[in-house]
């Protein structure tokens, strides 16, 4: 008869239980639309361009303002593998996924009878925080690399704590190898190495009373093998230079929303995982008497502290979490641990384990639209952030030419095909300028460019996705024929060309797009139906927008994003009339919802009653407001000299920073208070985010000849022909 106890049999079967459910969830989640993402496309086209020509990528030939220009790729065994797995279709990149994060799991999994952990709560808790902080991201990209190389390369140092032969890491230096040509986060293998080697040392020292000259020797060389074995890569010295250049670049940080913080309800969401996770570790400190990798636990805190201001850093930090947990079973091999209560494992197992079968219901219950069934049905209805039907269009009509687009659109049309230097550009920012980037740059941020930038680059055919919501109208004022149209994406043509194409009319317009919702519905993700609703808009049929947007199921109208619609149909060109203006303030006033309404009515009112702005944006904290309205909130506390200005003003997790008009208003406030040093620097971001606004610059110049500021006199004028500047 078995000696366990009630509490030790069921926490070995809950823990069993734990890992079924576990893996399900990890291999359902990778079969969910992997390839409906905005940075895969462009991956895939480069890994087929290096498979067809068996050569690296060392120059661009996709993009025509960059042809020819020298490109370190950072990512070619990435990117060959995406390829490869693309090419089985559809399910190739799923598996890959699938197979990575089982790879991830699994690892830490065993590890943990490794490190005399088997079947420990704590650790399950670490796997299942850690797979809540990997979903800041999108699971299938470059990213995952790093993720599998701390997990293996850390267990590894801790496996060979007491290694006395750097020969020992050759099988590192392979994975390094690996890891150089996959992701720019290699630069953190060298990092755990060394500090990990002087955790070592250190230990040997306190512990014997003399300086282990033979124990710094081989983690010196070990951690030399793991630095050489970056070297192995096409670029060489080049390689390095990425990791940091991209970090520091105001172009690359203000365009690249996974470089950013976290905002609204994520930050709070994070802040409670956080505590969390602090207080697994702790417990699990507590259990092991203090026993942990204290190099783990400083590359934690540093990833942590990343992760305040760039949002991609939050996974990494994860990944520290199962590695803390399980180095306090590696380090108290030389202690006798407290065996934590049965009936505390227990409970803790039975929490995690409700947490992963809720986990997975949510992907397997076609109830819910977060299921693979809603996903891969909202994917077969070509409800995309990528212009998908415009695509297949284009191969079917023999579209040929230069194509104009938004970055994001540039890599889906590379891998369908349209990769002889036919596209404007694609989100892999790494392989441009600084000037080039700015330019992607504006022609995300300010559809009011657009025509300069037809103007300067003369393409053949534009592609709208759901993201240019506000092109039409811009297209339609120069005279650009409207040649194909889906709810989700569109194809514009130049004046002149293809007259053989006829132009979508008004009625075909409204036909395709009744059609869409009566067929499928609407949209799971109702964003797309909020900006497709302004892109008719700016297509011309006001009326038609209308009537669909307050049309809407009534319960939709107490929702934040008819709101934000209705904003900027109301304030941003073209412009609602005054009789559709006025009814959905109308709407507004009478929801008598404060903080669903109040920022659209702030913006409403400003013309007629602008005390009435801070009357309805300043009860409400600024952390529930969005980007737009503390943006306004700002303008109008600096007007009436709140002291509250400057404290709103220095809080940038409320703003959108590559908003020219937050960083103006961010100025005044600063000058208000008599920070010039802090003034200059916001009135610098304010001409570099909106060099088209001609009050911004007037301002600006203003400040400039008043302090007598050279460098922002230099900046000012350097913006006035921001775009074209990449040699073509």
């Amino acid at each position: 008869m078995s000696n366990e106890s009630l509490a030790d049999r069921l926490n070995g079967k809950l823990h069993r239980l734990f890992v079924v459910l576990v893996f399900a969830w990890v291999i359902a989640m990778g079969f969910r639309p992997m390839m409906d993402n905005v940075d895969l496309g462009w991956h895939v086209a480069q890994g087929r361009w290096m498979v067809q020509h068996a050569a690296f990528y060392r120059h661009d030939v996709f993009n025509y303002p960059n042809l020819g220009h020298a490109v370190v790729d950072e990512y070619p065994l990435f990117q060959i593998s995406l390829y490869a797995a693309w090419s089985l279709g559809w399910w190739g990149p799923c598996l890959l996924t699938a197979l990575a994060y089982s790879l991830l799991v699994g690892l830490f999994l065993r590890a943990a009878k490794t490190f005399d952990l088997p079947g420990s709560a704590l650790v399950c808790f670490g796997v299942g925080l850690m797979f809540l902080y990997l979903q800041v991201v999108f699971p299938l990209r470059p990213h995952i690399a790093t993720y599998l190389g701390i997990a293996v390369m850390g267990l590894f140092l801790l496996r060979h704590r007491e290694t006395t032969s750097w020969i020992a890491f050759w099988p590192m230096a392979l994975l390094q190898v690996a890891w150089v040509n996959s992701h720019s986060g290699f630069v953190v293998g060298p990092a755990m190495v060394g500090l990990f080697g002087a955790e070592m040392t250190l230990r040997q020292w306190i512990g014997t009373r003399n300086f282990p000259w033979a124990t710094l020797r081989t983690w010196l060389c070990a951690t030399l093998l793991i630095a050489l074995a970056c070297f192995v890569n096409p670029y060489g010295w080049s390689r390095f230079y990425l990791p940091f250049y991209q970090d520091q670049l105001e172009s690359i940080r203000a365009y690249v929303s996974e470089m950013e913080p976290l905002s609204g309800g994520l930050v709070a969401i994070f802040s409670n995982v956080t505590l969390v996770a602090v207080l697994v570790m702790v417990v699990a400190l507590i259990t092991r008497k203090g026993a942990t990798s204290y190099s783990f636990l400083l590359l934690a805190v540093y990833f942590y502290v990343q992760a305040q201001s760039v949002q991609k850093a939050w996974p990494v930090f994860g990944v520290f979490i199962p590695l803390l947990i399980l180095s306090g079973g590696a380090f108290s091999k030389s202690i006798v641990p407290p065996k934590p209560g049965a009936w505390l494992n227990m409970t803790g197992h039975f929490l995690v384990t409700i947490m992963a079968g809720m986990a997975l219901t949510l992907i397997l219950d076609s109830a819910f639209p977060t299921s693979l069934q809603s996903q891969w049905r909202e994917h077969d209805h070509d409800r995309s952030e990528l212009s998908v039907a415009a695509a297949e269009w284009m191969k079917a009509h023999g579209i040929e030419g230069r194509l104009f687009h938004r970055c994001e659109d540039g890599g889906w049309l590379q891998q369908d095909g349209f990769d002889h230097g036919e596209t404007f550009s694609d989100t892999g920012f790494g392989k441009y300028d600084q000037a080039f980037i700015h330019e992607v740059g504006l022609v995300n941020e300010r559809p009011a460019f657009v025509p300069h930038f037809l103007d300067d680059y003369r393409p053949d055919f534009v592609v709208c996705s759901t993201f240019c919501y506000q092109w039409p109208f811009y297209l339609r004022q120069n005279g650009w024929r409207l040649i194909f149209y889906s709810p989700n994406s569109s194809v514009w043509t130049r004046p002149g060309l293809r007259p053989d194409l006829p132009t979508v009319s008004n009625d075909e317009i409204a036909a395709a797009f009744e059609r869409d919702i009566a067929q499928n519905g609407m949209p799971t993700d109702v964003a797309l139906f909020g900006r497709n609703i302004i892109a008719l808009n700016s297509l011309g049929l006001e009326d038609f927008a209308f009537a669909k947007l307050t049309g809407v199921p009534k319960e939709m109208h107490h929702s934040g994003w008819y709101w934000e619609a209705a904003r900027i149909l109301c304030i941003d060109q073209p412009v609602f009339s005054a009789d559709h203006r006025v009814a959905l303030a109308n709407e507004a006033y009478g929801l008598h919802q404060n903080l669903l309404t109040a920022e659209f009515l702030a913006y409403f009112s400003e013309p007629n009653a602008p005390n009435g702005v801070l009357d309805l944006l300043g009860p409400i904290p600024s952390e529930q407001l969005s980007h737009t309205a503390n943006e306004l909130k700002l303008k109008y506390l600096y007007y009436v000299h709140d002291p509250a200005a400057i404290l709103l003003a220095r809080r940038p997790e409320c703003f959108d920073l590559r908003s020219g008009r937050a960083w103006q208003y961010i100025a005044l406030v600063e000058e208000q208070q008599g920070s010039l040093d802090a003034a200059r620097a916001a009135w610098k971001k304010a001409v570099f985010y909106y060099p088209d606004d001609p009050a911004l610059m007037k301002a600006a110049s203003d400040f400039a000849a008043k302090y007598n500021d050279a460098e922002l006199a230099q900046a000012i004028a350097d913006s006035g022909n921001v775009y074209g500047q990449t040699a073509r």
